[in-house]
């Protein structure tokens, strides 16, 4: 028979530094953890910034067009392929009527995701999250403001307001 010796030299975590390491992993859960929870606010404004590269590329699109046709004026028009758009010394115009040419200009489904275009005047219009359902994105301040151009050669202002998305 043979009697198996005992190592006395074994190794394992004791009691105590078991506990320190889940104190360290809940530490750490606890202040990472409310980041990574809610990335709706970064996902808000990762889409304005898209679309204010999306109105920023259109705009230049149709100025483009602008020049081609000579529509340059104060108050114009640019035949787009059979759609006239209104153009504000060639820029597309931010309607606040039935023809919302900046609208069409960039397709924006919402998909009832909370996005709307909002009036923002006659020279403005206005395109964010509607996130408590009244209407309006300037009481939630996530949105972008598109505004006509000022003067011949001056492009749109388009003013980004996403503090609160």
């Amino acid at each position: 028979m043979t009697v198996m010796s005992i190592n006395k030299n074994q190794q394992g975590f004791t009691l105590i530094e078991l506990v320190a390491v889940i104190v360290l992993l809940g530490v750490l859960a606890v202040t990472a953890l409310p980041r990574f929870m809610d990335l709706r606010g970064d996902a808000r404004q990762a889409v304005m910034e898209s679309i204010q590269g999306s109105l920023q590329g259109a705009g230049i699109q149709v100025y483009a067009k602008a020049l081609i046709q000579d529509s340059l004026a104060r108050t114009d028009t640019v035949d787009d392929n059979g759609t006239l758009i209104d153009t504000r010394y060639g820029y597309p115009m931010a309607n606040a009527v039935a023809n919302n040419d900046i609208e069409d200009l960039i397709d924006l489904q919402s998909n009832g995701s909370g996005i709307i275009w909002q009036a923002a005047g006659g020279s403005s219009r206005r395109i964010g999250y509607d996130v408590d359902g009244d209407g309006r994105v300037t009481d939630d301040g996530c949105y972008i403001q598109y505004t006509n151009s000022a003067a011949a050669g001056a492009q749109p202002e388009i003013q980004p307001n996403l503090g609160s998305c």
